[in-house]
């Protein structure tokens, strides 16, 4: 008898563990990316994965460009709005982007991993044709995990530090 109680006690067991192994929580209720829920207030850099800041030209379009600390080089995060020049990044249509007025629907974006996802058409922000060199135009684009979607949140003093770093190097 104690020997069917201890085999009944080991399969509820194992039971339990693999039950909790089939949880898997909303993208909402974690942040698994480079830039906090909440706001913040510093501008920072939006640095592709080939080394450039994500930029707006004379235009008003998103590009890349060498990084320089330029005002249209410097967003704000607010809970899930981006923000340039105090206005928001937003999708027009499915793969346009646009700077607009700040409005109840600009919390678009959310970070996964390293890529920002646009939950309002459910694409990722793109440098469009995978091309990591100067003057390349953003885009909105089927979210596939290519480094042309990869992504980092730099605060403007971790670029000073390795600028700095940088200039001590000989």
């Amino acid at each position: 008898m104690h020997h069917n109680t201890v085999r009944a006690s080991t399969l509820a067991l194992v039971v339990v563990a693999l039950s909790g192994c089939s949880y898997k929580p909303k993208p909402d209720e974690i942040l698994m990316g480079a830039a906090p829920k909440q706001a913040i207030d510093a501008p920072s850099a939006l640095m592709t994965s080939g080394g450039f800041c994500v930029a707006l030209n004379a235009q008003d379009q998103l590009i890349t460009q060498p990084c320089e600390k330029i005002t249209r080089q410097q967003f704000n995060w607010d809970a899930g709005a981006l923000l340039l020049e105090q206005r928001c990044l937003v999708a027009k249509g499915v793969s346009e982007l646009v700077l607009a007025e700040c409005q109840d629907d600009s919390r678009q974006w959310q970070w996964q991993a390293d890529r920002l996802l646009n939950h309002k058409v459910d694409r990722c922000l793109d440098v469009a044709g995978r091309r990591h060199k100067p003057g390349t135009p953003l885009r909105l684009a089927e979210c596939y995990g290519g480094a042309n979607q990869s992504f980092e949140w730099k605060s403007n003093a971790s670029m000073l530090e390795q600028l700095n770093l940088k200039s001590l190097i000989w």
